[in-house]
C-alpha cells in the first residue's frame, strides 16, 4: 500500500473466510489525525458486516477505542490544541446549522488565535510591571499608564466573550423549553403543534401527561429541545404527584418557561413567555384583552406560529449573529478567572506594580489554561469522557 493512498483489498477473518471488500488508507505519523500510524478502512455499512469486521480485528489483537480516545491522542501529540477539541465534540453534537457553524469557526482557529493575541498583549504588559519593580528607572511613566489602560479594554474583551457562555452552551447543547400550567391548560395541545405531530397524548381527562415528554426540533438554526410537563394541582395520586416533581425539577433545569393557562380563565400578569390556549372559544373583546395584557394566543389550529417565534426570540440570548461565542464550562471559567485577575491588575496600577505584576501573570495563566497550553490529566478526563466512543 502507498501511504494517503485509498486501495481495494478484501478483509478476511481468522477462518480465512472474506467478510467484506473495501478500501484500506495507510497513514503514517506524524501525518495523521493522531499523529500516529494509522490505518483506515472504508466498509460497507451494513451493521452485521461492521459487527464482523470490528470482531475479526479486534481477535487479531486490538481493541476498541474509548471515548474521544483519538482526538485525546491528538491533542497529546500536538494535532491540534484543547479548544480545537472541543470544538470537534461539539461538531460531532451539533443539531442545528448555527451550532455546526460555531463549531466550524472554533476548529477553524479562530477563538485560538484570539487568545494568543490576549497572551500576547499579556506578556508585553507583564514584562513593563516586572521592569518597573526591577529597573524603575529605565520604564517611562507614560509607557505604563498607557500599557495599563491597554489592560482596561483587554479587560473588557474578555469579560465580554465569558459573558457569552449560557449562550453559546444553547446552542451547541440546545435550549430547554418547558410548557407548564395546571392541568387541562392545553400544553400537550400546543407542545404538538409546536412539534407538527401528535407526539403527547391530549385528553380532557384532568392529569393525562404524568411524565415529561420531550422533542428536540431545530427552529431558525437553533436547536431547541421541548418538554411538555405535568399539570400542577395538588394530587394524592402517588404517580401524578411523582409528575409534578418531575415538573419541578424540568422547570429548575429550563432556560425557557412557557406558561400556558386557558384563556377563558387567565386572571394574571403574562411573564416571559405567556401562551393564553383556545383562545378561539374566546370572545373579541377577551381576545383584545390579553393581547394587550402580552399574552400570546392560541386556538388550535391557529397561533402556533407567533409561539414559535417567542420561543426561538428567548432562547437566542438577545447577541447578534456572527458573533464568537463560547460554550463549555471549562472555558468560562479560564475566562472568568482571566477577567477576576486583570481587575485585581487594575485596581494595583502604577502604584502597586508588584502586584499588579502578579496579577498579570495569573491573568496569563488562565488564558494558558483557556488555550489548552497549560493543563492537567483531570482537564483532559473530563474533557473526553463526554465524547462519544472513537472520535
Amino acid at each position: 500500500m502507498e501511504d494517503r493512498r485509498a486501495t481495494l483489498a478484501t478483509l478476511v477473518g481468522a477462518g480465512g473466510e472474506a467478510i467484506d471488500r473495501g478500501l484500506v488508507t495507510r497513514f503514517r505519523g506524524p501525518a495523521s489525525y493522531t499523529g500516529e500510524d494509522v490505518v483506515e478502512l472504508a466498509l460497507h455499512g451494513s451493521p452485521v458486516v461492521l459487527e464482523l469486521a470490528t470482531a475479526a480485528i479486534v481477535a487479531a489483537g486490538a481493541r476498541p477505542a474509548g471515548p474521544g480516545e483519538f482526538t485525546r491522542r491528538a491533542v497529546l501529540h500536538g494535532r491540534m490544541g484543547l479548544l480545537e477539541a472541543e470544538a470537534t465534540d461539539a461538531l460531532v453534537r451539533s443539531e442545528s446549522e448555527r451550532a455546526a457553524k460555531l463549531a466550524g469557526r472554533h476548529l477553524g482557529g479562530e477563538l485560538g488565535a484570539r487568545v494568543a493575541a490576549w497572551r500576547e498583549r499579556l506578556l508585553v504588559l507583564a514584562a513593563s510591571l516586572e521592569a518597573l519593580v526591577d529597573f524603575p528607572e529605565d520604564v517611562h511613566e507614560g509607557e505604563l499608564t498607557a500599557g495599563l489602560g491597554s489592560l482596561a479594554d483587554l479587560r473588557a474583551e474578555v469579560a465580554g466573550l465569558a459573558a457569552t457562555f449560557d449562550a453559546g452552551r444553547r446552542l451547541v447543547d440546545g435550549a430547554r423549553v418547558v410548557l407548564t400550567g395546571p392541568v387541562n391548560a392545553g400544553k400537550s395541545t400546543l407542545f404538538n403543534a409546536l412539534l407538527g405531530h401528535g407526539r403527547a397524548i391530549v385528553s380532557e381527562v384532568p392529569g393525562t401527561t404524568r411524565d415529561v415528554v420531550s422533542e428536540t426540533v431545530s427552529w431558525a438554526g437553533r436547536s431547541i429541545r421541548l418538554e411538555d410537563t405535568a399539570g400542577l394541582r395538588g394530587s394524592v395520586d402517588p404517580v401524578e404527584r411523582e409528575g409534578i416533581m418531575r415538573t419541578a425539577a424540568a422547570v429548575e433545569a429550563a432556560d425557557v418557561e412557557v406558561t400556558v393557562r386557558d384563556g377563558r380563565s387567565v386572571d394574571e400578569e403574562p411573564v416571559a413567555v405567556a401562551v393564553a390556549t383556545r383562545a378561539d372559544l374566546l370572545e373579541p373583546d377577551r381576545v383584545a384583552e390579553l393581547e394587550a395584557a402580552g399574552w400570546l394566543l392560541f386556538g388550535a389550529p391557529d397561533g402556533v406560529e407567533p409561539v414559535r417565534e417567542a420561543i426561538v426570540e428567548a432562547t437566542a440570548g438577545g447577541l447578534p449573529e456572527g458573533e464568537l461565542l463560547i460554550h463549555t464550562a471549562r472555558q468560562h471559567a479560564a475566562l472568568t478567572s482571566a477577567a477576576g485577575a486583570l481587575d485585581e491588575a487594575l485596581s494595583a496600577g502604577p502604584d502597586e506594580p508588584v502586584l499588579a505584576a502578579l496579577a498579570v501573570r495569573q491573568a496569563g495563566r488562565a488564558i494558558e489554561e483557556l488555550s489548552g497550553a497549560w493543563t492537567d490529566e483531570a482537564v483532559l478526563d473530563t474533557l473526553f469522557d463526554r465524547f462519544c466512543l472513537g472520535k
